[in-house]
Formats: structure tokens, sequence, C-alpha cells
């Protein structure tokens, strides 16, 4: 039975190929899109898996009281996990991490910058290593030991043992190579580090900062004993500051890192948002598209259901049951969904480079169980839903009426043709909405006036004594035709440090506490930045007590309690000792993400602190000022490799997940409309075949080309119009609770709906309308001829 089934359904393939055509390829097309967004879900879903104690560990946070808001850092004091570890029973392990750092590797001749982290030995123990060469529990044994990624390994070492090989480091410590481990999953926060050094050597380094309580600079871990309550020690150790640095503002609790990397996003103390937001919409579109497609299959079987109905009345009269019907139908949709499925894993495979490209992800597409369960359980969904309607209808047809041609396509499968299509034009709607709201607010955030000049800043780190030259350095390059201004900084443009203490004034409250964004500069900065004086002088060298004195930005004089003119000559006191005054305040201006808002900040006149050069090059000429920065690094750092950033480049960077965002909605979109248009062509062309003799009759009675055109148009075209009714106040607010992680956005103009509509119907009048002017051009001699 089963196989007669098949054999049916291969038959009314052949007997009908141009709608057996366009279901085969609109199911493939929804299946590819939609087993590739699964597999991008699946991997974020699948973040960090890879370590076997994920459950027990947790990453020990702050809340930050201030005096409007609270913030919720991952950053804590040096001395925390030590002293969890000693103290707590519950703490089995416990690391501090720290964020990303560039060290200079010498391996023979060979010398590159490579990013790797500090830890401690219990991270070994804790985070799942698969060791090729060493133990987890030698490899920190000494204070210089690196362990080296396997790609590492065999970029500085070829195919040879690097177990216990030496080499130097920033061109002068000697390192010994403890450990060689597989390189970690993409998909896990902790990867994309070279190597792992020891924590002990990172401590010595800096010890005047990393054992202070009051200092927030490494991210720590803790991995508790087997049958611990997290929330009881979270609860437990949550005042703990309190006693360690007198701070009665700040609270530490647990986070799970199974939630880290999907629910990372905290406002006003609370969890909210984080990629788990990109994971639903996506989630969402991929049973969009898959939808679409099935209710294209559905849309043209159900229309299709006439010209197979003395098929179905004769298999009544000799004895078939409506059960056997409904099998029947539902075994041809599968096997559509299943010709659609080898389509669309064909071009999953070709499309795969392309996608991965555009989701920055690293995703293949090999046939092995979860693939087959993943392709195997879409193709019998999408046959159950797109053949369901279709198998019950067509079982109902009453074999006296059809085989006395009494037949004719019911009002109520007219109507629910016509939910199917506005549906899909609703789901469509929603996703060309989408898109044009990400690109504005892309537009909008890359093209806003962030209060500096992004264009021609170029910026390197100085290196060796490059610091204490900087007068000479700076002469040397503004001699350079290619350069317009050279200043020093003690933090690159859009990565400025913040504290909450340091800063005085009269009549601040001793229990306020603010975070103020603070950083040194020199008297160029302002200028080479473009930004903008609204009050006030910038520092002059030539001035002794400049050293003492600050300049804020307006946001700092109003938490300040002044009006920015008002600001400039306000006594302050720097950390207690240093008494000045504000002599300067600039706009403000934007140097972080749009994602956040602008911070009090105030600039200081500290030579010592300052690491970075920054140039403002001339248009059309960067490239004579990167010779220009080269010459100097060589002649004053030639041990150490150039490396030099553009100031624009880092902030498109800023928007790379958006950008990728935008891509992907613009894609699929796309897609959606191409499907939806793909079953409208054939709908339509069914539709007009049916009214065929309707309209020779009114062409012989004087119907014009254009009515005959609008008549089957028209109704098309009011579908898309109530589509666009329903779908745009859901795409509105789907975008307003987005637009709510940027501190700056766009506001959703009334045009987005209406160009999404217009669009909508433009592609539905096309598609339809090609069908329209064929039919409106036959002869009706042609349509009536048998009449």
């Amino acid at each position: 039975m089963l196989k007669n089934y098949f054999l049916v359904a291969l038959r009314t393939i052949k007997r009908n190929k141009i709608y057996s055509t366009i279901n085969i390829f609109g199911l493939s097309l929804g299946i590819a899109s939609s087993i590739l967004i699964l597999m991008w879900v699946n991997d974020e879903l699948s973040y960090n898996s890879s370590h076997e104690n994920l459950p027990s560990i947790f990453r020990v946070m702050e809340n930050q009281h201030y005096s409007d808001r609270i913030g919720t850092t991952s950053s804590t004091p040096g001395p925390l996990s030590p002293y969890l570890k000693a103290t707590y029973p519950e703490v089995k392990y416990a690391s501090r991490l720290t964020w990303p750092t560039e060290n200079l590797f010498n391996v023979e001749e060979a010398s590159y910058y490579e990013s790797g982290r500090y830890v401690d030995a219990d991270f070994m123990e804790m985070f799942t290593f698969k060791f090729i060469e060493g133990s987890a529990s030698t490899a920190f044994n000494d204070k210089n030991a690196v362990v080296l990624t396997e790609t590492m390994a065999k970029k500085y070492f070829g195919n040879a043992p690097a177990m216990d090989q030496v080499f130097r480091m920033n061109n002068k410590e000697s390192m010994k190579v403890t450990g060689v481990v597989e390189d970690w999953p993409k998909n896990s926060d902790f990867g994309g580090f070279a190597y792992l050094l020891n924590f002990d050597k990172f401590m010595d380094e800096n010890k005047q900062w990393l054992d202070q309580w009051g200092n927030n600079n490494v991210s720590t871990f803790v991995q508790l004993q087997s049958g611990q309550d997290w929330e009881a020690y979270s609860t437990k150790i949550n005042r703990l500051l309190d006693e360690k640095n007198d701070e009665n503002n700040i609270e530490l609790f647990l986070y799970p890192a199974t939630k880290m990397h999907l629910y990372g996003s905290f406002e006003n103390g609370v969890q909210d948002g984080g990629r788990i937001r990109y994971v639903k919409i996506f989630g969402i579109i991929a049973i969009f598209l898959l939808l679409i497609a099935c209710i294209n299959f559905m849309n043209l079987s159900t229309a299709l259901a006439v010209k197979r109905s003395k098929e179905v009345a004769l298999r009544k009269v000799v004895g078939a049951f409506r059960k056997h019907l409904i099998y029947q139908f539902l075994t041809e949709s599968i096997v559509f969904s299943a010709l659609g499925g080898l389509a669309a894993a064909v071009l999953v495979i070709v499309l795969m480079p392309f996608f991965n490209e555009i989701s920055d992800k690293s995703l293949v597409f090999e046939f092995n169980t979860a693939t087959v369960l993943l392709f195997s359980g879409t193709i019998l969904f999408t046959g159950f839903v797109g053949g369901s309607y279709p198998a019950f209808y067509i079982a109902r047809f009453e074999p006296a009426k059809v085989l006395k041609g009494q037949l004719k396509s019911g009002k109520a499968a007219v109507r629910f043709r016509k939910v199917l299509v506005t549906t899909q034009f609703v789901l469509s709607i929603i996703m060309i909405f989408c898109t044009v709201v990400v690109y504005q607010q892309l537009w909008y955030v890359q093209n806003q006036d962030t209060g500096f000049n992004k264009e021609g800043i170029i910026y390197m780190e100085m290196q060796e004594n490059m610091a204490e030259k900087y007068d000479l350095i700076q002469d040397q390059l503004l001699k350079d035709p290619s350069i317009l201004s050279v200043s020093e900084s003690s933090f690159s443009p859009l990565s400025i440090g913040n504290s909450t203490w340091g800063l005085d004034w009269p009549g601040k409250d001793p229990q306020e506490r603010i975070l103020f964004s603070n950083f040194a500069i020199d008297g160029s900065y302002i200028e080479t930045m473009g930004l903008t004086l609204v009050g006030g002088r910038t520092f002059d060298k030539t001035m002794a007590t400049d050293t003492a004195n600050i300049i804020i930005n307006e946001s700092a004089a109003r938490k300040m309690g002044f009006e920015p003119l008002e600001a400039v000559d306000q006594p302050i006191t720097v950390w207690g000792e240093r008494k000045g005054h504000i002599i300067g305040v600039v706009k403000d201006y934007n140097y972080s993400s749009s994602h956040s808002v602008i911070r009090p900040m105030f600039m200081m006149f500290e030579k010592d602190w300052c690491s970075y050069i920054i140039v403002r090059a001339k248009p059309q000429q960067y490239t004579a000022a990167i010779d220009a920065l080269n010459s100097v690094h060589t002649t004053y750092a030639p041990a150490y490799p150039f490396e030099y950033r553009f100031l624009d480049v880092d902030w498109a960077e800023f928007y790379e997940n958006e950008e990728r965002t935008g891509q992907l909605f613009q894609g699929f979109a796309w897609l959606s409309i191409f499907i939806s248009c793909l079953g409208l062509f054939g709908l339509a062309a069914f539709a007009i075949q049916q009214r065929t003799k309707e309209i020779g009759v009114r062409k012989v009675l004087g119907a014009s080309t254009s009515s005959i055109i609008t008549l089957t148009v028209k109704d098309f075209a009011l579908l898309v119009i109530i589509a666009a009714v329903i779908g745009s106040p859901l795409a509105w607010y789907l975008m307003d609770q987005w637009l709510t992680d940027f501190a700056f956005h766009v506001n959703i103009s009334v045009m987005v709906p209406l160009a999404a509509m217009l669009l909508a119907l433009f592609i539905a009048v096309v598609t339809v309308g090609f069908h329209s002017i064929r039919a409106a051009r036959t002869n009706p001699v042609d349509a009536l001829r048998y009449e």
C-alpha cells in the first residue's frame, strides 16, 4: 500500500511539472534557510558546552550602587579569588582571568604580537582543556610557564614538540612552554586566545594595584563543591566588600557560567536582554520561512484539488475509504517535502561558506546523527503541516457531485487560501519592516554626530622608551606634510577607563558615588580628536600648575551641579592631594558605542601615564602618515613590530554584530518575499486559468486590457494591504524593543510600514500582473471556442 502511495505521488509530480517544480523549489528554499538559521541557533545555545564542569562554575560579579542607577560589572578586585578559596569551604576552585592581553613573542628570528590571558592554576582544573602535551596539574608550576594552543605551537615550532621550548617575551623575559592544548571551539566565551600565562607572574609585575581591594581589574570565577546551594553562597558573600574596602555600595553575587553568553546583559542591576534576544528573533525567522514555504504548498495543493477531483471520486467509487485518501495525500506531501529536503541539503552545502562569513561562525554541515535528525524533523514537520489541510480537504469530495461535474471550489476553500496568502505577506512585511529599521539604526550610529572627528585619526601604542622621547617624536611627526596634528593619551580613544573615586569639589555629598571616566592627555589632544571646547582652555605644558588641573565634559559639569560655562575655574581635588581647577569644558562626545550613555568624564595633564600616540592625517595622505609613524617607531622601538589602528575602523567594529544582523535580516527578508511570490505566481496562474472563460466573455463585451488586469490584480493587492495592517504593528513592537538596547537610536517613522507595504505590494502586483497581462491579451475566441 505504501509503495502504491509513493508511485502515485511520483506520477502526480510528473503530471503537474510546473506546479510541482514551484512547490519543490519553494520548499527547498524554506527548508535550507531554516536549517541554516537553526544551525546558528544551536551554535549559540551550545556556547561553552565543551566544559564538563560548567554547571558548577560561576562568575563573581558586582552590583555597584550609584546616585542615579545600579551598574553591573564582571570586573572584580585582584585579592578576591584567593580569599574566596582560602576562606569558604564551599569553594572547590577559584581563578582570576585578565582581559585579553597582547605580548610580543620572540621565537628565534620571528616576532609577533599574540593575544592571550593570565589565569591562576585552578583555571586549568575548572575548565576543560584537552592537553596534547603536558597536563593541567603541572601547567603552572613555574611562574614563567606558558600554555600554547595547538595552532600557536605549530606556528612557532612546526611539527616538532613544543613542550619545554624556551623563548623570549617582550624582548626580555624567558618563557617556557609547559603545555599545548587543542584550540578551544569558537563557540566559547573563553576562546580566541593563543596562549595562557601564570597569573602569579602578572601579580609580580602589577602588585601595586592588583593587591588592592579597591581596584577592579580582573574577572573572578569559582567552582563550588558538589551539592552546594549556589544561591545561598551568593547571599553569603553579598556584603563581603563592606569589611574589605569600607564599601557599603557594592554587592557581590554569583552568576551561573551557563547563562554568561546568552543572558550577559544587565540593566540597573537586573538581568535584561543579551544575545538570547537575537536567538529568539532568528528562531522565529526560521519558523516564519518554513511556514511561508508550507503555506505555498497548501495553497497550490488546495487550488489544484479541483483538477484531481475525478481521481478522488473514482477511488471512492471503487472502495477507498476517507482515511486511505488522507494517507495518500499526506504521503504525497512528505514526498514533496523530502525532494525539497534533498535540494535543500545541496543549497545548505553551497551557501554555508557565505552564511559563515556573514554570521562570523564556523558552522560545518556534516551528515551525522544530529544533522540527520534535524533534517528528518524539518522534512516531516513541513510535510505534515503543508499537507494536512489539502489532504483533509481533498478527501471530503463527494463522488456523485464530482462525476456529474457539479464540483466547484467552495467559498470556504477560497477564503482559506486568501487567509494563507495574507499570512505569508504578514510574515514578509514584518521582515521587511525589521530590515529597514535595522539599517536605519546602523546608518544612524555610523553617521551620527559623535562629538569628535574620527576620519583620518591613526594611533599606535608607544613601546620601549617612546613615551620618554615623546616631545622629540611629536616634533618629528609634525614636520611631515601628511600630518596635521599629534597628541598622546593614556588610553586608546575608544577604550577609556573609569572609577568612582578620585574627584572631589566643594558641595559634593561624601556619600554620593559618581562613575567618572578619566584619562591623561597632552595639550594637543582636543585639537587632534576634533573635540569642541565650549568653555575655558586646553592644557599648556609651559604652565606647571596644569598638572593639578582638569578638563571635563558637559555631562560631568551637570553631574557636579554646574552649567558647562559655570564649571570653568571651579576648584577641585584629585585623589585627595592634588588641588587644582577645572580649566576647560568640552562638548559631550561619544567615546564608547551608542549602546551606552555618555558618562561624566575628566581629563588630566599627566604625561607619565600616556602610552598612545594619536595623529590626524591629511585627507588622501594616510599612507604617507603611516610611513611617518613607522619611521619614528623604527627609530625608537626597533625591536617591536609596527602596529597601528584607524579610529573609524574601531568605531565600525562597535557595530559588527548589528551589521551582521542587518545583513541576515535583509537576506531572509528578500528570501521570504521570493518564496511568497513563488507561491503567488503559481496561485495566480491557477486562479486566472479558472477565470479564462469569464475573461473571454468580458473581452467580447468590450472590456479593455487595463480593466481586466485591474480585475485580476485587485484581489491580491487587497490581501497585501490587509497583511500590512496586521504585520506593521507587530513589527513596530519588535523593533521598538530592539532599539531599547541603544542609548542613542532612531525613532521609527510611519514611513517604514508604508515603505514595507508598498514594496510588498509592488512585488505582488508584478507577480500577478505577469499572468494578468497574458490573460488580457489572449484572443477571446480561444477561450470560448468550445462553448
